[in-house]
């Protein structure tokens, strides 16, 4: 019995068995030409029965580039990255890549630090979800023009990267509608950070909405804050020390706020929606739970993960593409945390 880890087959253990030089091996594992057909044939015949699996880090060291991706994810305790850090994985590993994670924080865009540790891997591609407007300039100081960039839920207006991501202001505003087909008038917005792009246009989508209705939220009921549960707990408390009376309904900029909001509610002994309804972003996974049935807008996470892949690797095989956005389809989910409003006029 073995007291250790079997050891890794190398190119010299094909070598030996194939009774060729560790170059002959070399050539064949990295498709290179110079060798023989039949010799070819017994080489990767060999490896097979050996269970040789090539190193990619150290033939990134050789060439320069590894199959390998670089993902930074906003906020790893919210489950909407996670789930796109699912399908980033999967579509990764059918294609022969693999995924090296890293963590950009919640609201500070992304650390120097991070960047250039996944630069340090060789990463052949990376794709962000953390970006910020201001994380621009880090981004063109620090990532190699050659490495493809593929922003997923935020951007950055102007620089040369793929984006995969939905369309929040159109979301935004059907949410909004919603509301207002409802009856409600008086309606508070618990916003993301602007300086997140898809908070911003989340924002802009709901106070459209109102706009139009000629609805004007007072300063007070427009407040922003962190996408935490925590965040929207605080913000929602603020919410109702700045008002007479509660608002009819609230529109957040993501589940976790409207988690938040909900606890602060019903701390206050507001019963949620009856006396207030409450509506997010995001649909991650508690948001259908019987326990909350919370309206949200859904969007496609693993499928954007899975189209962010597709992106990197079409431009790591053709880089002079011109830079191209994948808009997928959201859809607006009318849960229980919504119902019309109460009648009559509310003084």
């Amino acid at each position: 019995m073995s007291d250790g880890p079997p050891q890794r087959v190398t190119l010299v253990d094909v070598a030996k068995r194939a009774g060729v030089s560790i170059a002959t091996v070399s050539y064949v594992m990295n498709d290179r030409g110079g060798v023989g057909d039949q010799t070819r044939a017994n080489v990767l015949r060999i490896a097979d029965e050996l269970g040789f699996r090539p190193n990619r880090v150290a033939s990134g060291l050789r060439t320069g580039r590894t199959n390998v991706l670089g993902l930074v994810l906003a906020d790893i305790t919210n489950p909407f990255y996670p789930e796109i850090a699912g399908g980033v994985i999967a579509a990764a590993a059918e294609a022969g890549f693999q995924v090296v994670l890293s963590h950009g924080g919640a609201d500070d865009g992304i650390d120097v630090e991070v960047v250039q540790a996944l630069c340090d891997h060789r990463c052949g591609a990376l794709i962000f979800t953390s970006l910020l407007v201001s994380d621009g300039e880090l981004l063109f100081d620090v990532v190699s023009p050659d490495v493809p960039i593929v922003q997923v839920v935020r951007r950055i207006p102007g620089i040369h990267a793929d984006f995969v991501g939905i369309d929040d202001r159109a979301g935004a505003r059907e949410e909004a509608q919603h509301l207002l087909d409802l009856g409600h008038r008086d309606i508070a917005v618990l916003a993301g950070p602007s300086a997140s792009s898809a908070s911003s246009e989340r924002t802009r989508g709901y106070l459209d909405a109102l706009a139009e209705a000629g609805l004007e939220p007072a300063p007070e009921s427009v407040r922003e804050c962190s996408l935490t549960a925590d965040a929207g707990y605080r913000a929602a408390q603020e919410l109702l020390a700045s008002r007479r009376r509660p608002p009819e309904a609230v529109l957040c900029g993501n589940d976790l706020i409207a988690l938040g909001a909900i606890d602060a509610f019903l701390a206050h002994g507001l019963a949620v929606p009856d006396d207030v309804s409450v509506a997010g972003y995001d649909d991650i996974w508690f948001a259908s739970s019987r326990l909350v049935q919370l309206t949200t807008v859904r969007q496609p996470r693993h499928e954007m993960g899975r189209a962010a892949v597709s992106l990197a690797l079409e431009r790591l095989s053709d880089p002079d593409i011109p830079p191209r956005e994948v808009i997928m389809e959201h859809e607006l989910a009318v849960r229980r945390t919504t119902t019309p409003a109460a009648a009559g006029v509310r003084t």
